[in-house]
């Protein structure tokens, strides 16, 4: 019996300090401190000023995720400024096209867009209809990251 109790709280232990989640896309909810390790002890190396940032969650336990964002740089937020807000992020300068594959906008690069659905091709390249503050349409898989 003592053996079955060892083993559950090693089993506790283990979840508790490991991989909850990993490699999946999210966004921060809001300003968020990009720490060096997983705690307040840790060091703040980046600040995340923009909402809705697209991120990579790389490792997640209790209470942090390592994340990554677009240029590749990468830490620890506090897992109560995640989202579960899907955005995307424009890496280069890029059309945003209708239904009719007609040029409606240009849009900048590191525009935040939030993703609808990627199944349409547009000019025969795999593509994903997304939203702005005022448009909806299409844009190449290739200039977004996110996915």
């Amino acid at each position: 019996m003592h053996y079955k109790n060892l083993l559950n709280i090693i089993s506790y232990l283990w979840l508790f300090n490991t991989v909850l989640l990993a490699d999946s896309y999210a966004s921060i909810n809001s300003k968020s401190n990009l720490r060096a390790g997983p705690g307040k002890q840790y060091p703040i190396n980046w600040i995340l000023t923009t909402p809705n940032t697209p991120i990579r969650i790389l490792e997640k336990n209790l209470r942090y995720s390592k994340i990554k964002i677009y240029d590749g740089t990468t830490g620890w937020v506090w897992n109560s400024l995640i989202s579960k807000k899907k955005t995307l992020i424009i890496i280069e300068n890029s059309f945003l096209y209708d239904n009719k594959e007609i040029k409606i906008a240009l849009l900048k690069k590191d525009v935040i867009v939030e993703k609808i659905k990627c199944t349409k091709y547009i000019l025969n390249k795999a593509s994903c209809k997304i939203k702005t503050k005022n448009l909806k349409g299409y844009v190449i898989k290739e200039s977004l990251w996110g996915l």
